[in-house]
């Protein structure tokens, strides 16, 4: 269920900028200066209120949602960039391989939205382990050459379901 949230409801939009600034103050901490950056700071703003929408006013467990997302995004952007400077050939594709390719802003965008995609439909918890195995998931598909976001994403919910 998703609801629209009331512009003029003050302590609402109190309750939404707190648990920003409780996900963003560890986050840039732990990750350091250079993800504190415009893109990283919309993609918590929205998260937060996507989770609000769904029902959750829980100044906390806002906060908490938002973080886990960020460095989720942020460990799938580590691990995209292990997969490509890793020469071993069980995890990188030959130079000769025709599915040898970089992940361009575009890739990264549909890989980025596929994760979210998994997310939304998934509970406000899971464990890290799977989170992990959705993000491995999408690089694995968008390594073969896929670029569609709802592709991505059934691919790693189906590979999330079999491994359960």
């Amino acid at each position: 269920m998703t609801s629209e949230i009331d512009p003029q409801n003050d302590e609402l939009k109190v309750t939404l900028a707190r648990a920003f600034d409780a996900a963003w103050q560890p986050f840039v901490a732990h990750e350091g200066e250079a993800a504190d950056t415009a893109e990283n700071r919309r993609r918590l703003a929205a998260r937060i209120v996507a989770v609000a929408r769904s029902g959750q006013t829980d100044e906390d467990a806002l906060g908490e949602a938002g973080l886990i997302y960020l460095r989720v995004l942020a460990e799938a952007t580590r691990l995209s960039a292990r997969i490509r400077d890793v020469a071993s050939p069980d995890l990188a594709p030959q130079a000769d391989d025709p599915r040898n390719q970089t992940f361009g802003p575009a890739t990264v965008a549909a890989m980025s939205t596929a994760l979210d995609l998994c997310l939304d439909e998934l509970p406000l918890r899971i464990s890290s382990d799977a989170v992990q195995l959705l993000s491995s998931s999408i690089l694995d598909e968008a390594s073969r050459g896929e670029r569609d976001p709802e592709k991505l994403q059934l691919h790693a919910l189906a590979t999330l379901r079999s491994r359960q």
